[in-house]
């Protein structure tokens, strides 16, 4: 069963949330060194989920040297089947992702939880994100950190992108979306073949010019 990460942990206030494995080039140092500069301005908590053990004692490590380790929590995988449970838990969703050409599969799940999303405004994401649905900005501490104050500080802006968000993944990327493009492909398919069939009998039958002699 999922834990209760706010009673688990002793969050009282806003809990940011990354979820994922903790390679290099997911951001997660980015994501610290944002994350140290919000805690100079309001008190808030991370927790971050998933990544080896190697990778997690790595930003613990970083987290220390920029003494914001008691607001920085570190959980290990968790099981798929729980992730929903856990990203509900959450105030802010974050993809601090600094390289990579394709959507992280997270950022699906992140929209489709209705919780507001903060995503480096890179290609990896902006193929699928944009301001109407999350909140984008430039893979620098300052600029992540100063996004991450901004959806603090609105509930209003984090309802509005967690709904638009989730709207569109059943838009788009539900299984009744699918569902829907792949009947419209079948009723395209059959008007074709429709059309195809009805010109080559028109084209059979049509009296063939007499030639005069």
């Amino acid at each position: 069963m999922p834990d209760n990460l706010r009673s688990k942990l002793n969050i009282s206030g806003l809990l940011l949330m990354y979820v994922g494995n903790l390679e290099a080039y997911q951001g997660i140092a980015l994501l610290l060194e944002s994350f140290a500069l919000v805690l100079k301005l309001n008190r808030v908590d991370l927790v971050i989920i998933g990544g080896e053990t190697s990778d997690i004692e790595k930003y613990q490590k970083q987290a220390c040297d920029l003494k914001i380790d008691r607001q920085v929590h570190f959980l290990a995988s968790k099981p798929v089947e729980d992730l929903g449970a856990y990203l509900s838990q959450a105030d802010i969703l974050v993809s601090p992702r600094i390289k990579g050409k394709n959507t992280p599969m997270k950022i699906y799940s992140y929209l489709d939880s209705g919780k507001a999303v903060l995503a480096t405004s890179l290609p990896t994401h902006t193929q699928i994100l944009n301001s109407q649905v999350a909140m984008l900005a430039e893979p620098s501490a300052e600029k992540f950190s100063k996004a991450m104050l901004c959806l603090m500080k609105d509930e209003t802006l984090r309802q509005k992108l967690g709904k638009a968000g989730k709207k569109l993944i059943e838009e788009n990327f539900s299984y009744a979306a699918f569902n829907k493009r792949l009947n419209d492909l079948f009723d395209w398919l059959q008007t074709e073949i429709e059309q195809e069939y009805n010109l080559v009998v028109n084209t059979a039958v049509s009296p063939k010019p007499q030639v005069r002699s």
